[in-house]
């Protein structure tokens, strides 16, 4: 709390109003509030600043705005909120800075300074450092402006469990681009974690795995792939990991989520439940989904949800006489995504344009699967005509938006 300012500064205020004007003593008081680090008192000062600078009273309804002064006057009032906002940033009044840069500061560099801010935390555990760690959670993770770090801060104090519903509640509800490096930090966390845990029971077995720091080599010295394992995790978390990394395109993430699968797959029957949608088998249409999108194995993984989706081996339904439920419609956007991501673009088209819904290629379930125009882009460098295919389509379909996006993609447009 800020000791109450000297009475001689009032004195001096009154003298440099009188002598030199107004404008001379906001711009006195203004260096004086900076110096005492007095934030919030300095940002009212360049509110009354930026009203005189406009021609409006320092007080009081300031009538209709002109746009030109209303542009000025918003101008100025940003400059305000950086001004402050970025040094109490630094003070680690992380709640009070965002609450002038939420809207007048560039939320890329937000997150980076959060990052500066968060290692102040290391080594301490006093009050102060509870109230920033609770802060800076609050800001980074359930205001969405550095999801991964609002994870990391609550994997090291809160743990897994809670980190793990924390996604589900603050993270799951994002696009997935924004999604995919807050999982990402669980992806690395839980592979650390299963990789610690596995290293210590294989010793205890007497099993040598001296040297060895991959989850695919602790299960090679296993042995017989048959042999059941675990749990060296809680279970939970592990399918909540897996659910969490279908968002994820990095090539790393995703070798790191199949090794998790096939982790998965060793687990005892009687550990194992049901997922969701075409991933009711978590273990099995996990390993397919990430080494499809790997571009491993493509065949088979298409395979699997092409059944899930009730997608017969020519491309039509295997039951075209009955409406397709909400399963199937999760297995043909997942077919998609794996396809589209192992670099067989021309297929998610054929599939996109025969089994996603009409009227909006882009489907809403998932969030996962590229603009249709974006597939056909891909699709166009190694099957030429592809755009084209797109083309009548959307003729056939009526659809003139997804035409013209297709016009206005080619390179010739």
């Amino acid at each position: 709390m800020n000791t109450p300012l000297p009475s001689a500064l009032f004195d001096q205020l009154a003298r440099t109003a009188s002598d030199q004007g107004v404008t001379a003593m906001l711009t006195a008081l203004g260096e004086e509030l900076t110096r005492d680090r007095r934030w919030h008192a300095l940002f009212d000062l360049r509110l009354m600043q930026a009203r005189r600078a406009e021609g409006l009273p320092v007080v009081g309804d300031a009538g209709t705005l002109s746009p030109e002064v209303r542009d000025a006057f918003e101008e100025r009032s940003r400059q305000a909120c950086l001004e402050v906002g970025w040094p109490l940033l630094d003070d680690g009044q992380v709640a009070a800075a965002w609450m002038y840069l939420r809207a007048s500061a560039e939320l890329d560099e937000v997150a980076a300074r959060l990052e500066q801010v968060a290692a102040s935390l290391e080594g301490r555990d006093d009050d102060d450092a509870r109230r920033l760690l609770e802060e800076l959670v609050h800001v980074a993770l359930w205001e969405s402006v550095n999801p991964p770090l609002g994870l990391r801060l609550l994997l090291a104090h809160n743990g897994t469990c809670n980190t793990v519903t924390a996604y589900d509640q603050a993270v799951s509800r994002l696009p997935p681009a924004k999604q995919a490096p807050a999982a990402a930090v669980l992806v690395e966390h839980l592979t650390a974690e299963l990789i610690a845990n596995l290293t210590h029971d294989l010793t205890r077995r007497g099993i040598d795995v001296h040297g060895v720091d991959t989850l695919p080599g602790l299960l090679a010295a296993v042995g017989d792939p048959s042999q059941p394992l675990g749990p060296h995790v809680d279970i939970s978390h592990l399918h909540s990991v897996l659910r969490f990394a279908r968002v994820c395109s990095d090539a790393e993430v995703l070798r790191k989520s199949l090794d998790l699968a096939f982790y998965a797959d060793r687990l005892p029957e009687e550990l194992r439940y049901p997922g969701d949608g075409p991933f009711t088998d978590v273990a099995k249409a996990s390993r397919h989904f990430f080494a499809g999108c790997l571009g491993e194995s493509v065949d088979e993984a298409a395979a699997f949800f092409r059944e899930q989706a009730g997608i017969a081996a020519d491309g039509t339904r295997t039951a075209p006489d009955s409406p397709r439920g909400p399963l199937e419609q999760l297995a043909v956007e997942y077919l998609i995504v794996l396809l589209s991501r192992g670099s067989r673009p021309a297929e998610a088209l054929g599939v996109a344009l025969v089994h996603l819904p009409r009227g909006g290629e882009q489907a809403a379930t998932t969030g996962l699967v590229p603009p249709v125009v974006q597939i056909a882009t891909a699709a166009e460098v190694g099957q030429p005509g592809s755009m084209q295919t797109l083309l009548d389509a959307c003729r056939e379909r009526g659809d003139a938006v997804t035409f013209a996006q297709a016009l206005a993609a080619q390179p010739n447009a």
